[in-house]
Protein backbone atom coordinates (compact mmCIF):
# COMPACT_ATOMS: atom_id res chain seq x y z
CA UNK A 1 0.00 0.00 0.00
CA UNK A 2 1.31 3.41 -0.89
CA UNK A 3 0.24 6.90 0.12
CA UNK A 4 0.31 9.53 -2.60
CA UNK A 5 0.20 13.24 -1.85
CA UNK A 6 -1.35 15.97 -4.01
CA UNK A 7 -3.52 13.58 -6.01
CA UNK A 8 -7.26 12.99 -6.24
CA UNK A 9 -6.96 9.64 -4.48
CA UNK A 10 -5.02 9.99 -1.28
CA UNK A 11 -4.45 6.26 -0.77
CA UNK A 12 -3.70 3.84 -3.60
CA UNK A 13 -3.69 0.14 -2.77
CA UNK A 14 -1.24 -2.08 -4.58
CA UNK A 15 -1.78 -5.82 -4.52
CA UNK A 16 1.37 -7.76 -3.80
CA UNK A 17 1.21 -11.45 -4.49
CA UNK A 18 4.08 -12.13 -2.09
CA UNK A 19 2.12 -11.00 0.94
CA UNK A 20 -0.96 -12.88 -0.23
CA UNK A 21 1.03 -16.09 -0.70
CA UNK A 22 2.64 -15.68 2.71
CA UNK A 23 -0.79 -15.22 4.31
CA UNK A 24 -2.15 -18.30 2.54
CA UNK A 25 0.86 -20.37 3.61
CA UNK A 26 0.52 -19.26 7.23
CA UNK A 27 -3.21 -20.06 7.19
CA UNK A 28 -2.50 -23.54 5.80
CA UNK A 29 0.17 -24.20 8.43
CA UNK A 30 -2.25 -23.07 11.13
CA UNK A 31 -4.95 -25.44 9.86
CA UNK A 32 -2.49 -28.34 9.78
CA UNK A 33 -1.41 -27.60 13.36
CA UNK A 34 -5.05 -27.40 14.53
CA UNK A 35 -5.79 -30.71 12.81
CA UNK A 36 -2.85 -32.40 14.52
CA UNK A 37 -3.96 -31.06 17.91
CA UNK A 38 -7.51 -32.30 17.32
CA UNK A 39 -6.27 -35.78 16.39
CA UNK A 40 -4.05 -35.89 19.48
CA UNK A 41 -7.01 -34.89 21.65
CA UNK A 42 -9.20 -37.61 20.14
CA UNK A 43 -6.47 -40.24 20.52
CA UNK A 44 -5.80 -39.25 24.13
CA UNK A 45 -9.44 -39.83 25.11
CA UNK A 46 -9.71 -43.07 27.02
CA UNK A 47 -12.67 -44.89 25.53
CA UNK A 48 -12.00 -48.11 27.42
CA UNK A 49 -12.57 -46.46 30.80
CA UNK A 50 -16.32 -46.07 30.18
CA UNK A 51 -18.17 -49.16 31.31
CA UNK A 52 -21.17 -50.51 29.46
CA UNK A 53 -24.45 -50.34 31.40
CA UNK A 54 -25.43 -53.52 33.21
CA UNK A 55 -28.94 -54.76 33.80
CA UNK A 56 -31.83 -52.46 32.94
CA UNK A 57 -30.36 -49.27 34.35
CA UNK A 58 -30.30 -46.47 31.84
CA UNK A 59 -32.54 -48.15 29.30
CA UNK A 60 -35.89 -46.84 30.59
CA UNK A 61 -36.65 -43.16 30.30
CA UNK A 62 -39.84 -41.85 31.92
CA UNK A 63 -41.21 -38.79 30.12
CA UNK A 64 -44.38 -36.99 31.22
CA UNK A 65 -45.92 -34.59 28.72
Amino acid sequence: MSISLNQNTSVAAQSTSGAELLTAALAKNNQVAEGKMALQLIQSASINSVQAPTGNSGFNVNIKV
